[in-house]
């Protein structure tokens, strides 16, 4: 059963004395109240490897899942947690916690379930993988099932472009160039995300990007049909067929989310543009220097090759289209560089100033020379 406990921001997780309306580390109010759906505030769980996790607020709360701040009582280390929760089901939260579907979607809730704890185990076993958010723990309880990440303090490039007019595209995709090599390793590993998009990057303090939530990846030796993940805009083609996903899926998504940041525009969902082709009209999908003119039109042409409609005319691998970008970025950063000016010594005056020097020495020698005679 699961227990209460007070007297902490739900916000930050930091303790706070009791009586205290306002948290001393965050500043924000520490009396917070979770939906009829979500886990109550101060809620503690207990798994079966001896750890207990305090709840605070949702963070997140999306089709599949619930997204917690908490904390690991005995060690105090404050984590992210995700609840499955898959809406498609109509899960109800009754009065013990527990999660409940309709009678109509146990067996696909069962089944999902399943898939969810063999996919927080297989994230788990990956290890760490830098810009990579990790998964430390999984455990089932309240008739559901719970991923345990790493929490990051950060801001989510969703949130990041709500404060931003404009994004400079060298030195945001020089951001990126390390994700991706980090997302070929993933690929390496056998594990695809299927739901990059802007409010699942996080740009973290120091300026790195880390990649979350990874409560839809998928092994890719998994055959069976695969849950459909939309986000119109960012998902590819292929997962409106819920098959034939693949590193092609990530490497969609993972251009349209950068095509995004550099536009501040959504590109046109996959869909539509199928439409327009097959109606012999223009792909909607406009390039990026057409947005936005700071954007060099060979890193246009890269992005718009990521998001080719075919899943097999797009990169063959993260890490091609990681080696790719960084060669044009480098070129492109030879290209800004100022122009060095000519060294004195190689100008027009460096020769009259060499015959000159020639002639007095010359003359010199013929004085000393008959000096001597």
């Amino acid at each position: 059963e699961p227990s209460m406990s007070q007297n902490f921001c739900p916000h930050c997780m930091e303790e706070v004395p009791a009586g205290v309306d306002f948290c001393p580390q965050c500043g924000r109010e520490v009396h917070g109240r979770a939906q009829p759906h979500q886990l109550p505030i101060g809620t503690v769980l207990k798994t079966g490897k001896g750890h207990s996790f305090l709840f605070g607020e949702t963070k997140g709360d999306g089709g599949f899942g619930l997204t917690y701040i908490a904390k690991e009582m005995s060690s105090g280390k404050v984590v992210a947690i995700k609840e499955y929760f898959p809406l498609r089901c109509q899960p109800q939260r009754a009065g013990d916690l527990s999660v409940r579907p309709t009678q109509a979607m146990e067996d696909i809730y069962r089944r999902g379930m399943g898939s969810f704890l063999s996919e927080a185990s297989m994230l788990r076993a990956v290890g760490d993988i830098p810009h990579i958010v990790h998964v430390l723990d999984y455990f089932e309880a309240n008739g559901t099932a719970y991923m345990v990440m790493e929490y990051l303090h950060g801001v989510t490039l969703k949130s990041w472009m709500d404060q931003r007019p404009a994004v400079e595209p060298l030195a945001f995709l020089w951001k990126v160039l390390p994700l991706m090599k980090s997302l070929e390793l993933l690929h390496q590993a056998g594990v695809i995300h299927r739901d990059i998009a802007p409010d699942n990057i996080m740009l973290m303090p120091y300026g790195s990007l880390v990649l979350l939530d990874f409560g839809c990846a998928r092994s890719m030796e998994d055959n069976k049909s695969m849950t459909v993940v939309l986000k119109p805009g960012f998902a590819p083609l292929e997962q409106y067929q819920t098959r034939g996903q693949g590193p092609w899926t990530d490497i969609y998504a993972l251009c349209a989310t950068v095509y995004f940041c550099l536009t501040g525009a959504v590109p046109p969902a996959a869909p539509e543009r199928l439409g327009a082709v097959c109606e012999e009209h223009p792909d909607p999908l406009l390039p990026p220097s057409a947005l936005a003119p700071a954007v060099p039109p060979a890193l246009g042409e890269l992005l718009l090759w990521g998001m080719t409609l075919q899943p097999m005319s797009r990169p063959k691998s993260m890490g091609q289209l990681a080696e790719d970008l960084e060669s044009l970025l480098r070129t492109l950063a030879r290209q800004e560089e100022p122009p060095v000016p000519p060294s004195f010594w190689k100008g027009p005056w460096a020769k009259v100033l060499l015959g000159v020097g020639c002639g007095l020495i010359l003359l010199l020698l013929v004085l000393l020379l008959g000096q001597l005679g």
